[in-house]
């Protein structure tokens, strides 16, 4: 019932310039400890190392069409005994769980976007509502008209050292929103390996969140297109920062998902330690547009005259402890206007620090 299990690699290179490198130690590498009693077909605790989901091939059913891959949206979840991991229970006696480390600190960093320190992708997903059901086809089509979400939410534990513990009793959950994105929407650079693909590009990053205060009913109205370019450059998952413990830890290595009572199986997908970053996305809609230039004049403090509060330490984009007007010629040199992709790198070429 359990195993340990090697680490296993997995890199992957980005062909956009304006994608980071994701590194295989960007992801849990270790399944620690589990139990996979309740976990029927999807009871393989492997498949949660590596990074989440990108491509998902539907739900494995015996007898089922052959599985082609397919990119993976909001709307249609990963789902493969490949693809993710499910913490069942006999709702009596014994809950499902899963316990994984990296090879490195998770560090409570106020320089990662929207103060979100690490994310755990499930397999949630917004429903489209009408008894509308995605066919994969032009995601312009696909209209969000429901709050619902498959949540089924995992209780979620940290340590430092894998013997002592903190829950995150009050939540957040893992396998609640916001559900996987697993490519930028791209007209332009369509990935030519996926059968019919006019708008999936190149992989999103699952170290950059999406603002934790995102729900389901902000989605509503768009399409499925409009709910991706939302995402931007992120893959979504639930979020999760150190400080909202109680104490709050500077740093953790080791990660525990248990299913709960009455809240559904759980399913999980991935782990992934946010990158810290100046970059001057401050709302984490992978623009920056006038709602970060209001979030830097909140935070602007003179030359010389810091350093500056916690939660504005990442508009000092040069990094000489004070947000100033040579920090606002760097926001401006990133500049890209609402629900346009900002260059991820235009910081490095003028001074200022990635």
């Amino acid at each position: 019932m359990r195993k340990m299990w090697p680490a296993t690699a997995y890199v992957f290179a980005v062909s956009s310039l304006l994608m980071p490198m994701v590194r295989a130690s960007d992801f849990a590498v270790e399944v620690v400890d589990y139990d996979n009693t309740w976990s029927g077909t999807w009871s393989d605790p492997q498949v949660v190392l590596g990074r989440p989901t990108v491509d998902t091939v539907g739900d494995g059913r015996p007898g089922g069409p052959p599985p082609i891959p397919l990119a993976l949206v909001p709307v249609y979840p990963a789902m493969h005994p490949s693809e993710v991991f499910k913490l069942g229970t006999d709702g009596e006696s014994g809950f499902g769980f899963v316990v994984v480390r990296f090879d490195h600190p998770i560090e409570d960093d106020p320089l990662n976007p929207c103060g979100i320190d690490f994310i755990i992708f499930g397999n949630t997903f917004q429903e489209a509502g009408d008894d509308k059901f995605w066919q994969n086809g032009d995601p312009n089509l696909t209209f969000i008209n429901s709050t619902r979400a498959s949540s089924e939410p995992g209780l979620v534990s940290v340590s430092a050292d894998g013997i002592h513990w903190q829950t995150f009793d009050q939540g957040p959950y893992a396998d609640t929103f916001c559900p996987t994105l697993g490519r930028i929407y791209d007209e332009e650079n369509p990935e030519p390996s996926l059968l019919g693909n006019l708008w999936w590009g190149a992989p999103t990053d699952p170290t950059y969140p999406l603002h934790p205060a995102i729900k389901p009913s902000d989605f509503v109205g768009m399409s499925v297109a409009q709910m991706a370019r939302r995402y931007g450059y992120s893959a979504g998952g639930t979020g999760f920062d150190l400080s909202w413990l109680n104490p709050p830890m500077p740093a953790i290595q080791y990660i525990k998902v248990v299913c709960q009572f009455g809240q559904g199986t759980p399913e999980i997908d991935a782990f992934a330690d946010v990158k810290a970053r100046r970059f001057p996305d401050f709302d984490c809609d992978s623009d920056v547009d006038l709602d970060d230039v209001a979030f830097f004049e909140d935070c602007a403090t003179g030359p010389g005259l810091g350093p500056p509060t916690r939660p504005c330490l990442r508009a000092d984009l040069d990094g000489d402890g004070d947000v100033d007007q040579t920090d606002f010629g760097l926001l401006q040199q990133c500049f890209s206007g609402p629900n346009r992709l900002a260059n991820l790198n235009c910081l490095t070429a003028s001074g200022g620090q990635p």
